[in-house]
């Protein structure tokens, strides 16, 4: 292509020139050869730069368009992680209740409590207590049981009501239970609404079975119908039971045998140790204490009761054993 523009300018300059009877000299056809050469090197080099130019707004299109899609992309969730999905936990009744093909108790217990010991603690010396009796601290947002860990959730740092559930052994997320409907009662005082929001306070598994302790941490008065133990079916998150009001609010409860022992009690309220029946949530026996219990934790079938202001240990004594 070049070549055919540099012949038919020399073809047009002789043609000219013989016309006009001019001489043409060499030296005249290589200096006009390298003007036009210069012209050629400067429209090669403009279109090179604006291919340059062009190829490198496609680049920086391309680089754009990819940070988009990774900026886009959802990764992948860690490994045992899924899809959340909270289940809501129906609250039948804000009174005693169990559902139907339930064997009533017969009011017994496999075990009954002998007092070891009973002393005055220092109130605020909580963690000695768990040294001095090599016990586990208690967790009231994390805990865990032979098969499942178990973490709490809500709105801030005292409303718990998302119990998410894990897989103890593998780690791996199962489900959310929401307990929003256990949060607030009917029945309460307006002034004191602030302070009567329910909360989960322990959690234990058993076979196929949850227990969730909930309740407020004010005056009953101020809202009587609280502090429950729920039974809930793991297999369809169900409710099976749940017990009578006012049965706990201690910080944990404990399992022993067929029994659920836990804690009632506030400031001018009777406090007492309650021992309830795993399999329908019916009252078997109260034991009187001297303030309101928070800890509870069996050993070694020794019992310890951490309460506002004084610490007791029991002797669990299978009936089976001490006849």
């Amino acid at each position: 292509m070049i070549k055919r523009i540099f012949l038919a300018i020399t073809i047009t300059i002789t043609l000219t020139a013989c016309s006009n009877n001019e001489k043409i000299t060499e030296s005249d056809i290589v200096l006009k050869t390298d003007i036009i050469s210069e012209k050629e090197d400067e429209t090669l080099s403009s279109i090179e730069k604006a291919d340059k130019l062009s190829n490198n707004m496609t680049d920086e299109t391309d680089t754009l368009q990819n940070d988009e899609i990774i900026s886009e992309e959802v990764l992948p969730p860690s490994e045992g992680e899924t899809e959340s999905t909270d289940i809501i936990v129906e609250n039948p009744s804000e009174d005693y209740y169990c559902i139907d093909g339930i064997e009533s108790s017969d009011g017994s217990n496999s075990f009954i409590l002998e007092k070891l010991t009973e002393e005055k603690n220092n109130i605020i010396d909580t963690e000695k207590w768990f040294e001095d009796n090599e016990l586990e601290p208690i967790d009231s947002n994390v805990m865990e049981d032979e098969q499942y860990r178990y973490e709490l959730e809500g709105d801030d740092g005292s409303s718990k009501y998302l119990l998410h559930i894990y897989d103890k052994v593998s780690g791996n997320y199962l489900k959310t239970l929401d307990f929003s409907e256990y949060r607030y009662a009917s029945e309460y005082k307006e002034e004191d609404y602030d302070f009567i929001e329910q909360r989960i306070w322990w959690v234990q598994s058993e076979g196929d079975t949850l227990y969730v302790s909930i309740s407020h941490n004010t005056y009953k008065e101020s809202c009587p119908k609280h502090g429950y133990i729920v039974a809930v079916n793991l297999n369809d998150s169900s409710v099976i039971w749940k017990t009578e009001p006012c049965i706990t609010n201690s910080r944990n409860f404990a399992i022993i045998d067929k029994t659920i022992v836990c804690g009632y009690g506030f400031t001018d309220e009777p406090d007492y140790i309650n021992l309830v029946n795993i399999d329908d949530g019916t009252l078997i026996e109260q034991i009187d204490i001297k303030s309101k219990a928070d800890y509870i934790i069996c050993k070694d079938d020794i019992l310890y009761v951490r309460t506002y202001n004084t610490d007791y240990t029991f002797q669990v004594c299978r009936l089976v054993i001490c006849k």
